[in-house]
């Protein structure tokens, strides 16, 4: 009960990851993220790889891959620990969308308050969890 919080925020990420992960490898989510990727300067490279589904399941196959790790995470160390260093790297790559992505910025009225990309920024939560997650187990 100690650590409820946290346990939580650890399930949700893993949850989301996970959810996202596996809507990658549909071709409605391979054309969606390809404005965002291919405008990464970390990511672009990879449509010289492979077409827009291969980079898709690419990516899904990596979240999944953290979002089981980060389960694994509550009975062994290491992999809470690659989990919450992988899974920093994946949020702090999409924050970067942020300032690379042309769409990124583009202001969503919601009733009274024009907010930037919600998708994007509900990534800074999720690093938060990641990088607690490592911290935690260092």
């Amino acid at each position: 009960m100690r650590n409820i919080g946290g346990n939580l925020s650890r399930i949700g990420v893993g949850i989301v990851l996970l959810a996202i992960g596996l809507y990658k490898f549909t071709s409605q989510e391979a054309e969606a993220i390809f404005s965002d990727v291919s405008n990464s300067p970390i990511l672009s490279w990879l449509y010289k790889v492979g077409s827009h589904q291969f980079v898709s399941d690419l990516i899904g196959g990596f979240e999944i891959l953290v979002a089981l790790l980060i389960f694994f995470g509550f009975k062994n160390q290491k992999a809470a620990l690659m989990g919450g260093i992988l899974g920093t790297l994946i949020f702090l790559i999409t924050l970067s969308f942020f300032f690379t992505s042309p769409t990124a910025n583009v202001y969503q009225t919601v009733d009274w308050c024009p907010t930037p990309n919600g998708f994007i920024l509900k990534d800074i939560v999720f690093l938060g969890v990641c990088l607690q997650l490592t911290i935690d187990n260092w």
